[in-house]
């Protein structure tokens, strides 16, 4: 009978000492899980920043860099959207130099129409300069009405305006009296010599001329 009672009162004490043994191994893997939780938020916390940091780095450089094109500044700023950054800061730069981008592609096609209009000037004065040499050096007047008839091609109509800058002085021109295309053509073939420079084309929707300014 002893013998029993001694044995429950073993049982006991070791149920006893499981229970806190259990308890100490919940509350360790409990404190682990919540110690593992911190270090993974400190983690995330210090990746967006990092990540802030940068875009903000790189969407200043966009800015602040006028050596790139609009479509290469445009590529750098949907790389930074791609990051996905939440911060409004960043989004605030975003925007800002989306904008800049924006300003920057009119700028840039302005300035390539500019370029063209310029480079389809050039063409069009190489070719009349050509047509007014080969009407003064025609050998002989059936030679001058045929490169004259040629020339008018290029024109909106043998009375498109040919303007003579005579004077100009702080930006303001004075011309000799107006004339048409087909007048100062056949002024060529009776001289028999070109003494004008071309100074602007205008042109007309079609690339034809429709106003030939020029100077002495």
């Amino acid at each position: 009978m002893q013998k029993n009672k001694s044995i429950r009162k073993w049982y006991f004490r070791l149920s006893f000492y499981l229970m806190i043994l259990l308890g100490m191994g919940t509350t360790l893997t409990t404190t682990s899980c919540k110690n593992k939780q911190k270090i993974a938020a400190e983690q995330a916390a210090a990746e967006k920043k990092a990540k802030i940091e940068k875009a903000t780095k790189d969407l200043q450089a966009v800015l602040n860099d006028t050596s790139m094109s609009a479509e290469e500044r445009q590529k750098r700023i949907d790389a930074i959207k791609a990051m996905n950054v939440d911060d409004p800061t960043v989004k605030d730069l975003i925007a800002q130099a989306e904008q800049s981008v924006r300003e920057q592609r009119i700028r840039e096609e302005e300035e390539k129409r500019q370029k063209e209009a310029e480079a389809e000037a050039s063409k069009k004065s190489k070719t009349i300069k050509d047509f007014f040499s080969e009407i003064a050096n025609a050998k002989d007047a059936n030679a001058a009405n045929a490169s004259i008839q040629n020339a008018l091609k290029l024109f909106t109509s043998p009375q498109a305006p040919v303007l003579i800058i005579i004077a100009e002085e702080g930006g303001e021109k004075d011309y000799d009296e107006p004339t048409t295309a087909e007048k100062y053509l056949n002024f060529i073939k009776d001289q028999k010599k070109m003494n004008h420079k071309v100074v602007s084309i205008g042109t007309d929707a079609n690339g034809k001329i429709k106003l030939l300014e020029l100077s002495n």
